[in-house]
């Protein structure tokens, strides 16, 4: 099977800055997949020599099994950039029908088309609308249809829900996680949540280099430890607290928030140590915020970069 991203030694460099320095990754999508890194890291100019709007210094790049600006690739790969401009003065069904008879459907069909794919993002509502006197976040909804014109292979999205309001942000998170069912989504963000929240596999870069590729689930597994967050910040001295449990091997505190903390265990029952914890807390009156299995994403990727440094 082709691969939807073929890349081999790819770098890019800007007066002097390696963007990307012998960056290697093969992605075949089946389900969502994001890139995360600090910024620096690549991921932009990654997206952007994927898309074809610029080429790598040296290296080897193929896109579904082409170059990525090869006319083969026309109306199978899709770019959602995080910001965008749109026409003003002409309707929001106009526009997306333009770009469908810019993809070779005739009239009928383009319509047929603007009108699956305004309601696949919930916005037929706002279909004769102008840009202009639609909210920030249905024009992200519009420009995310025009990324799903024609059911293209593979979608690229940047920061798809930068700028949005929670309630907004929210409406379209829960959207992509129905769109990745049927589409190979890849997601670049630096919201953490919400690549957990879409994302079954996860690419980390750092210095324009893989780092590594893994499902979310593998990372999280790679720390066999709880978070656990306390509701009040207090002198509680968890390692004495829960010295006698069975089954613990260490015990942090986040030294930037005196509430939280990681608690590391051995290849005993997880379930049982969690019940263990819970009971002796409550035992003593400490009241718990949250307890779950594995570090915060950005604990495992901090961790995951320091060790491949």
């Amino acid at each position: 099977m082709t691969k939807h991203i073929q890349c081999e030694s790819l770098t890019k460099n800007y007066e002097g800055i390696k963007a990307l320095n012998g960056f290697d990754l093969e992605l075949n999508i089946t389900q969502p997949t994001g890139i995360v890194g600090p910024n620096g890291a690549g991921k932009s100019t990654l997206f952007s020599i994927l898309c074809g709007f610029i080429r790598p210094n040296s290296g080897k790049v193929l896109v579904m099994g082409a170059s990525p600006d090869s006319s083969e690739n026309k109306g199978k790969l899709s770019l959602l950039p995080q910001d965008t401009a749109m026409f003003k003065g002409i309707d929001v069904f106009s526009q997306l029908k333009h770009y469908a008879r810019l993809q070779d459907f005739n009239k009928s069909n383009a319509v047929k088309e603007t009108e699956h794919v305004l309601s696949l993002v919930q916005g037929t509502g706002f279909a004769k609308q102008y840009p202009e006197t639609l909210s920030f976040g249905q024009r992200k909804r519009v420009m995310l249809a025009q990324s799903l014109i024609g059911k293209p292979e593979l979608i690229l999205m940047d920061e798809p829900t930068s700028g949005l309001d929670p309630v907004a942000a929210t409406e379209v998170r829960n959207l992509l996680r129905e769109l990745g069912n049927e589409y190979s989504v890849v997601i670049s963000s630096h919201n953490l949540a919400e690549i957990e929240d879409i994302c079954t596999d996860i690419v980390i870069m750092n210095k324009g280099k893989l780092v590594t590729h893994s499902s979310l689930s593998d990372l999280t597994r790679s720390s066999q430890c709880f978070s656990l967050g306390l509701e009040n910040a207090s002198d509680v001295h968890l390692s004495e607290i829960l010295r006698g449990i069975d089954g613990i091997s260490k015990i942090e505190n986040d030294r930037n928030d005196m509430k939280s903390w990681l608690i590391y265990y051995d290849d005993k029952s997880a379930e049982s140590i969690q019940i263990k914890i819970l009971s002796k807390l409550s035992e003593l009156n400490i009241p718990v915020s949250e307890l779950k299995k594995g570090k915060a994403l950005a604990d495992e990727i901090s961790d995951v970069i320091k060790n491949n440094n």
